[in-house]
């Protein structure tokens, strides 16, 4: 399997390519600019662009999509019916997609938004702004953070040790890693608002 994390300027964001090693159908998540590295890792690999996945729609992780859709045509998966008034298939919790040959397992995690998904592939946690190494994503108030806090250690944390975190922003780490040492979900403190009556 070919795996390569691109980099956009826009937001300081995260993109990541996977696809077949030899060429076929492949798929890119959260396309945050369309530039000539994306172009080049795309060619460069002979991928067929099928699919994109994304994790939530803000402005840094959907950027690149118009230009993607110029080139090629891939269907784009989120967790609401259109993004930049271009149709998408709509997913949710729980739904396994089966994209060629690539297994994708949909986890939603509000929060950070109401649309926000990350996308499990084999060992593979694509969690857009979800939890990323050291960090969660920002909040708008209190409730937020505390539905955003225990949707990752319920949903999240309860991931092998080895699974590989790869953020929307910033380096990747590991689940077991930011389980240990992750300063904003120690201690257990943050209530699940969704559990109080």
């Amino acid at each position: 399997m070919i795996f390569q994390q691109l980099f956009s300027t826009i937001g300081f964001s995260n993109a990541y390519l996977v696809g077949p090693r030899g060429g076929g159908d492949a798929l890119l998540v959260d396309p945050g600019e369309f530039d000539a590295t994306m172009l080049q890792a795309i060619e460069a690999n002979r991928l067929r662009l099928r699919w994109i996945l994304v994790t939530h729609a803000h402005r840094a992780h959907i950027a690149g999509l118009r230009g993607l859709l110029r080139v090629y045509e891939p269907e784009i998966y989120c967790n609401q019916p259109s993004v930049i008034e271009e149709p998408a298939r709509h997913v949710q919790d729980g739904d396994r997609l089966a994209l060629g040959e690539i297994g994708v397992e949909v986890i939603e995690l509000p929060g950070h938004s109401i649309d926000s998904l990350c996308f499990l592939i084999g060992s593979m946690l694509f969690s857009g702004d979800t939890l990323s190494a050291g960090g969660i994503g920002r909040t708008r108030d209190a409730y937020a953070r505390g539905l955003l806090v225990s949707g990752i250690r319920r949903r999240l944390l309860a991931l092998d040790d080895d699974v590989l975190l790869f953020p929307g922003h910033g380096p990747p780490s590991l689940v077991g890693v930011e389980r240990r040492f992750n300063p904003h979900l120690a201690g257990g403190t943050d209530r699940d608002p969704a559990a109080a009556t």
